[in-house]
């Protein structure tokens, strides 16, 4: 269960910026979860509107590099790696200054707040606290150049993970790869719960659609994407075979670059995945490839699998640009999955940004509250985010009307003065 995320000098975010899931009040009939040990109420779905280059997609990025940071940081960094943040370039003296990052989230019932900041060299603090009876607890606080402060019920090799820290590298990264039992909770959290669909990962996420439909025999899958109204009555995928030959030469490479692996199988190579959608025209049944298929389709294929699992096991789904390549009836189907208790009875979460304003209209599949929109506006470079929840809003006003008029702001601004020099340039031109 994610409660916030707070982000301070990271792209176009120049000052600290905080966006929370936590409801104004219970509604009823959403698939809102009580906060273990607190009268607050966790919202299923919330999502970020505004203009284009206003900062949207920023926000996720911070979200997922604060997750690759805990995942990866220990492992995969090399020792005197950069840290790859993105400081606000458009203020000299914000560009020198330390990256922020502050999650609070609910894992195995217990509700956490973790944090850190860092340069581009080095990790200047990192903290966990806890609240496993309402009040914080501390269970670790890191300053650069000083022992690490524990706290009281932290047990196991604390200690032996300090000593292997290095300036690039996380506490809880480390502890996690060290096998730390009281830690592994917060990491399998970030790993495990937090889920983040963007297009880097869109290979992935088609594999677990297939995962779910071969190995779960998951009927779910086959009843999203013929209820998305694509023409697809099933879907298959296969792997495609090197030949005999060349898969041997790789698997004697890979026993090669590690001896301690185990044998590499020529028969397991695979140079890709082939996948093929089924339609039935006139009575027959007709395969495409997935290349030739509509790009609304791809997409549609590659999230089913991450929502069925998102769903089931009650994880926090991160889309970037929702409504890209989705109709805006489909996009609001998709949140309908997260708002509706039936389809969502283990409190999994959506967090999305749209340019979609039809979400907000009174007419909306999925009507969002407004304690679940959030807007972006962009001031000299700089990235403001804020909740509608700000403005007085009343029930019966039509939301979406009132945005696309410029009433709660996050609108691009157009100078006709420039259409005028397109106009001139044009009209110059002697056909």
């Amino acid at each position: 269960m994610l409660l916030r995320f707070t982000v301070n000098n990271f792209a176009s975010f120049r000052d600290e910026t905080e966006l929370t899931i936590i409801a104004e009040k219970h509604h009823e009939d959403l698939a809102v979860r009580r906060v273990p040990r607190s009268p607050q109420w966790a919202l299923p779905a919330a999502g970020i509107f505004g203009p284009n280059a206003s900062g949207k997609s920023n926000f996720i990025h911070a979200l997922a590099f604060m997750r690759g940071a805990v995942l990866n940081s220990h492992q995969r960094w090399r020792p005197r790696a950069e840290i790859l943040r993105r400081p606000f370039l458009l203020d000299p003296e914000k560009a020198n200054q330390p990256s922020e990052f502050t999650i609070e989230f609910v894992a195995e019932g217990i509700r956490y707040d973790y944090g850190f900041t860092c340069d581009s060299k080095e990790f200047l603090s990192e903290w966990l606290f806890s609240y496993p009876e309402g009040r914080p607890r501390r269970i670790y606080e890191r300053e650069a150049g000083s022992p690490i402060v524990f706290g009281p019920t932290l047990h196991g090799q604390k200690v032996q993970v300090e000593q292997m820290l290095r300036p690039n590298s996380l506490f809880l990264s480390a502890a996690a790869a060290n096998n730390h039992k009281q830690l592994l909770p917060v990491f399998d959290w970030f790993s495990e719960k937090l889920r983040i669909a963007w297009e880097h990962n869109f290979e992935s996420r088609i594999r677990e659609t297939r995962h779910y439909l071969e190995k779960h025999e998951s009927k779910a899958i086959l009843a999203l994407l013929k209820y998305a109204d694509l023409g697809v009555s099933d879907v298959s995928f296969s792997d495609v075979k090197l030949p005999p030959e060349r898969a041997a030469k790789v698997a004697e490479l890979i026993q090669q670059l590690d001896s301690e692996a185990v044998t590499v199988s020529p028969d397991s190579i695979s140079a890709g995945m082939k996948v093929e959608l089924s339609h039935v025209i006139g009575g027959s049944d007709f395969k495409l490839p997935l290349e030739f298929e509509s790009s609304g389709t791809q997409t549609w294929l590659g999230i089913v699998g991450p929502i069925i699992s998102t769903l089931m096991h009650g994880c926090v789904l991160v889309i970037d640009e929702l409504d890209a390549r989705l109709h805006h009836h489909l996009s609001a189907q998709f949140i309908r999955l997260f708002q509706d208790p039936r389809t969502n009875p283990h409190g999994a979460q959506l967090l999305f940004n749209t340019h979609d304003a039809g979400l907000l209209g009174p007419d909306a599949v999925a009507r969002l509250r407004r304690d679940q929109v959030w807007i972006t506006e962009k001031t000299d470079g700089a990235t403001t985010l804020y909740p509608l929840s700000d403005y007085k809003v009343r029930s019966i006003e039509n939301i979406e009307r009132r945005y696309l008029g410029g009433r709660y702001g996050g609108l691009p601004f157009f100078d006709e003065e420039l259409l005028e020099v397109v106009i001139s340039e044009v009209e110059a031109v002697n056909p």
